[in-house]
């Protein structure tokens, strides 16, 4: 699919960003801007900022921010096409689209927006058979009534009643002119292959829809409420244009907000625990829809929290029958807690037996830390038994091994060590090789694995002393990289603006820094860019880069170019460097931050050859090490001078 350049443009100049983000918060006009509580986390004291000029937002508390766009994707966690499709639909924009991609997507919708009016209409259905027919209200109603379940909880989750018929369903459909074709696509009836017989899948049955994010009902999973030992007690939609059981969650649309604003989500099991879970207060809660946990349904939850909580009942089979997922959850970048009830309770249970205020207690006072978890899980057996303790600590090691990040590796290390009574460094050193051995193969997959880290082969130690090391950045390549953020900023919000005569703030900063190799990433994409569309002749207004097509470069300058940025005052102090404000954008001031950023350039590439020599590598000729010092010496402090006299001046 491909939406045309033009056609986001004028999505985004379309887009009242004020008034969309007003939809989900309550704004306050603040000045030139507009503020709020955040949508996306908890806090008392506004510090989420809305710029109706440059159309775009910023939380200063949790670090979101964006365009109309990306609010879209934010908020509702939507693709990127997906956030431009809705704001266009939202403010009437017409989008542009190739022929050839245009009719292969318009079929694709077509079918899609077909599928999705029949989901709407057995939607419909189901619930005006709960409450509208006899056999609903008497069956359906009743158990519902029965389990305890409000009215108001009942109509959230859309709850509903198949009538215990073969095709009622059908009959109905085909009196609004529903094919047969579009129903069995849907996953709504079922055709018997040898007899040609059409059926409802969901006779007889209670319903739970199934919403995706947005809101649309995609699929159902639905109970039998008899006793046919014949039937399964559970029965779940088939996957369909609409629904992708790997990538959907039961629940997540009703948890989606409370979900954002705890910043944790609760994972249950079935249909019946989310409800009560919400009924009790506890509104973060979703579960799996008929399969086992995924990860496209971790990275779903990811959108809205790093946080998650698996919430189990007593039954220990079960439990370890699921432990696999703690590991997915830990690759995926996700904090994993769990929390046991006592035997014979699920949420449902204890909520009616002891009441909600006793539920949210006992799940805050009995979260565990996932190696917490694991090891009470198998305490009975390992306790007496050394070789069961080592496997459990060898599984232990091998989940924080799956996380991605050193810093997390860590502390959970920690907590590991205290927990078994042994050395930290003992277990460092054979998770670390662990790490090595699995990145090793990441890169390699034909490589072997090497043997395991408890086996005790010799040079274990020497080599992972060398793995996993984070290497602090040098003051050097911190001042570095704040300078560089510094022109970025002003090559953005201030490049078409002219210094004197038709000489831009544009062309001053790229001229001048042509031949640095800049550190940032994200830099040396925006001033490439800058530099070819102004090559080219094309626009490159700060609107271009504040509206990037490319998330994450876009999400990067707003983080940058939002609010009051500047370079911090701190540095000042300490090395005596200008800083250029708002107001203050003379050559003379951009000169003196690209002098600063080239000396502190030099400096780098020094420091990086004085730890070559000092490492004593047998390839290096030290005295052309030393000649490459002097030379850059020299240079360093050329550029002093300069620096010095600019400031002095």
């Amino acid at each position: 699919m491909a939406i045309s350049r033009a056609s986001i443009d004028r999505v985004i100049q379309a887009a009242d960003i004020v008034g969309l983000v007003g939809d989900y918060v309550s704004l306050k006009k603040k000045g030139i801007n507009w503020e709020a509580c955040c949508p996306f986390h908890e806090e008392k004291t506004p510090s989420f900022k809305v710029n109706p000029v440059k159309g775009i937002y910023k939380c200063f508390g949790c670090g979101k921010g964006g365009d109309s766009i990306s609010f879209m994707m934010d908020v509702d966690s939507l693709s990127y096409v997906e956030a431009i499709r809705s704001l266009a639909r939202r403010f009437n924009v017409e989008l542009e689209e190739t022929e050839s991609d245009f009719r292969e997507e318009q079929i694709k919708q077509s079918e899609k927006d077909s599928l999705q009016i029949a989901a709407n209409f057995a939607q419909e259905f189901f619930v005006a058979n709960l409450h509208e027919t006899d056999e609903g209200r008497s069956i359906g109603l009743a158990y519902f009534v029965e389990r305890g379940l409000r009215p108001d909880v009942i109509k959230a989750f859309g709850l509903g009643y198949a009538r215990d018929e073969w095709d009622a369903l059908l009959q109905e459909a085909e009196k609004k002119q529903y094919s047969r074709e579009l129903l069995e696509k849907a996953g709504l009836i079922l055709i018997n292959e040898e007899t040609h017989k059409t059926y409802d899948r969901f006779r007889g049955r209670i319903t739970f829809p199934i919403y995706n994010v947005s809101g649309k009902v995609i699929a159902w999973g639905a109970r039998m409420l008899g006793k046919d030992k014949n039937q399964p007690k559970y029965i779940n939609s088939p996957e369909s244009i609409l629904f992708d059981k790997s990538n959907a969650l039961y629940g997540l649309y009703q948890a989606k907000n409370a979900v954002r604003h705890a910043d944790m989500c609760y994972l249950t099991e079935g249909y019946m625990d989310v409800i009560a879970m919400h009924q009790a207060g506890v509104e973060n809660t979703v579960a799996s829809s008929g399969t086992s946990l995924t990860e496209g349904q971790i990275r779903l939850i990811g959108r809205f929290t790093k946080n998650l909580t698996l919430l189990y009942d007593g039954d220990k089979a079960g439990i370890k029958a699921s432990l696999r997922g703690i590991d997915m959850i830990l690759a995926a970048g996700l904090n994993v807690r769990a929390v046991v009830l006592p035997d014979g309770h699920d949420p449902d249970s204890y909520a009616k037996d002891y009441g909600s205020e006793a539920l949210q207690v006992y799940l805050k006072s009995h979260i565990r830390d996932f190696i917490s978890f694991k090891a009470e899980l198998a305490a009975e057996e390992s306790s007496s038994d050394p070789i069961k303790k080592a496997e459990l600590l060898e599984s232990i090691l091998e989940s924080i091994s799956l996380v991605p990040d050193a810093v997390r590796r860590s502390i959970f290390l920690a907590e590991a060590a205290r927990i078994f009574r042994m050395p930290e460094q003992t277990l460092h050193d054979s998770l670390n090789l662990r790490v090595f051995n699995r990145n090793k193969r990441s890169r390699n997959p034909s490589e072997q694995s090497s043997p395991s880290p408890l086996s005790g082969q010799p040079g274990d130690a020497l080599l992972v002393s060398q793995v996993d090391q984070k290497v602090k950045l040098s003051e050097a390549e911190d001042l570095i990289q704040e300078l560089e953020n510094t022109l970025l900023r002003n090559l953005v919000l201030f490049g078409e603006i002219k210094i004197e005569d038709e000489f831009t703030v544009a062309r001053y900063i790229l001229e001048e820094v042509v031949d640095l190799n800049f550190q940032s990433e994200t830099t040396k994409k925006v001033f490439t860019e800058y530099s070819d569309r102004q090559k080219d002749g094309h626009d490159v207004s700060p609107a271009y880069f504040l509206h990037h097509p490319e998330e994450a470069l876009k999400r990067s300058v707003i983080d940058l170019c939002a609010g009051s940025y500047q370079l911090s005052h701190n540095w000042a102090g300490k090395y005596n460097i200008v800083i250029p404000e708002e107001e203050d954008l003379l050559a003379v001031s951009l000169f003196k931050v690209i002098l600063q950023l080239k000396r502190n350039h030099i400096l780098a590439e020094i420091r990086l050859l004085e730890s070559r020599m000092n490492s004593e590598n047998e390839e290096d000729d030290e005295m052309v090490l030393l000649i490459e010092i002097s030379r850059l010496k020299k240079k360093e402090l050329e550029f002093s001078e300069k620096l010095g006299s600019v400031i002095n001046h």
